[in-house]
């Protein structure tokens, strides 16, 4: 956006905005609809599709922003506190479903779901009103687009100029393609995965059919609690045990000039050992996707609530490299690019000398404030979406992010669309509808799950050959 604002505010204010929108019909659907179920069911399915296409905005502008403000030598440490604070929103969201919100905060709603919604509403706003007002931004120089031809024409612009991304960004889209076709099959159907198992396990217990359902639900309610709190943890260690291409392998702490205490030597060990095992992004992003595989591949053999708790606590540890390792590679090519002198490209250091930096355009730049940049925050930032009309085929920041996004989105609606194929493949070939006391729906969403891992096994294998270049 060219608005006085700044580049990124107006998406990430009107997205919210339309977020909160979508969440108050949500949470007060039948009352809207006046009790007629057909409608109340519209409603809702619009106001998720509605919901979806807002977050997404949210997030692309959200990890936009960090690119804007951080350089190449901070994009990691930036994506890696955006992990953080998503496993601590997942841990509060799922430990909300564990309590008797309505009794607890009656004066934000009568049912469940409306102060569930509430809440997320009143949490969303003042984070983002927070963000908006401490985060500085450059207003964009470049003018904005007034005739329908000049629209098309970007939008030309931008098809056309994919082809011309570094390796580095290409194949990240290539491998987020597969990953999250594993990915959605896990968050669509987790929960119910391990309510349908409690389910079967425990169908002679006695008990009317509903509750046998509700105590499912809480089970598989749990394990995605579990997997929340690892994947929080997880987003808190792994950074640690990691370097990027901006700031370089690890180095083991010189020798002490004199004697030191026991606890600084302890410290200096631990160092140490930190810099012999640390990893490359896209090592760690190998390995973790190479955990998630396995775990959604072995819930076609398991069998018991416990066992599937497991596995979905296991997948947390690949859900906080998710959250943050392609953000940061992606972040770091395109700052690295914008560091460079106008009209260059960084060559990053790999075999071949293959170029992995992304040429930003930054024609409305003087080349005196790119120099003057510090990492300290005390330069005015280089202008990432400034783009001259005389060289189109250039993407600017947000561009990138936003077709990166494209990516993680299409998953949804492939998994989707084969998801229903298998269970309606299913319902036929059983004459009725799957018996969940039997066990039967748990195998079919065990076998949906396991696909996407092997897509996801996909993916460990494109993310080991990017290890080549990063």
């Amino acid at each position: 956006s060219t608005s006085r604002f700044g580049r990124r505010r107006p998406y990430i204010v009107g997205s919210t905005v339309c977020s909160v929108l979508c969440l108050a019909v949500i949470g007060w659907t039948r009352e809207l609809a006046g009790g007629r179920a057909t409608l109340a069911v519209y409603l809702a399915v619009v106001a998720f599709y509605f919901l979806d296409f807002a977050v997404n905005c949210l997030q692309a502008s959200l990890r936009a922003l960090i690119v804007d403000v951080l350089p190449a030598s901070r994009q990691d440490a930036g994506t890696a506190w955006a992990s953080r604070m998503i496993g601590i929103g997942n841990v509060v969201g799922f430990l909300m479903g564990f309590l008797d919100l309505v009794r607890l905060l009656p004066f934000l709603g009568s049912t469940h779901m409306q102060v569930l919604t509430t809440i997320a509403s009143a949490v969303l706003g003042a984070t983002v009103a927070v963000t908006c007002y401490f985060t500085s931004e450059t207003p964009l120089l470049q003018p904005s687009l007034s005739s329908s031809d000049d629209n098309l024409q970007a939008f030309r612009a931008l098809f056309t100029s994919l082809h011309a991304l570094p390796t580095v960004i290409k194949r990240i889209f290539r491998i987020q393609l597969f990953a999250w076709i594993g990915w959605f099959p896990f968050l669509f159907y987790g929960t119910t995965y391990v309510a349908d198992l409690y389910v079967a396990a425990h169908s002679t217990d006695g008990g009317t059919d509903a509750e046998l359902m509700e105590r499912g639900t809480r089970a598989g309610s749990l394990a995605m609690f579990v997997q929340a709190v690892v994947s929080l943890g997880s987003s808190m260690i792994l950074p640690l045990f990691t370097y990027s291409a901006a700031t370089g392998s690890l180095q083991p702490p010189p020798p002490p000039a004199g004697s030191i205490s026991v606890f600084e030597r302890g410290m200096r060990a631990l160092l140490a050992v930190r810099a012999r095992v640390a990893v490359s992004l896209p090592t760690m992003w190998a390995i973790s996707l190479g955990i998630a595989s396995s775990a959604m591949m072995l819930t076609l053999v398991t069998s018991t609530v416990a066992m599937a708790s497991v596995l979905l606590a296991v997948c947390g540890i690949s859900w906080a490299v998710a959250m943050w390792v392609p953000f940061s590679m992606i972040g770091e090519t395109i700052r690295g690019g914008s560091n460079r002198t106008l009209g260059r490209q960084q060559m990053h250091a790999a075999p071949g000398g293959a170029s992995d930096y992304v040429q930003v355009a930054m024609g409305d730049i003087p080349l005196e404030a790119i120099d003057s940049h510090s990492e300290d925050g005390s330069g005015q930032e280089p202008d990432l979406d400034a783009r001259p009309p005389s060289e189109p085929t250039e993407l600017s920041a947000g561009t990138i992010l936003g077709v990166h996004n494209v990516f993680i989105v299409i998953p949804q609606f492939i998994t989707a669309f084969a998801s229903s194929l298998i269970f309606a493949v299913f319902e036929h070939l059983q004459g009725t509808a799957p018996d969940a006391a039997g066990g039967q729906h748990a195998r079919q969403i065990a076998l949906v799950i396991s696909l996407g891992g092997l897509s996801a096994g996909v993916a460990v294998y494109l993310s080991w050959q990017l290890r080549r270049l990063a």
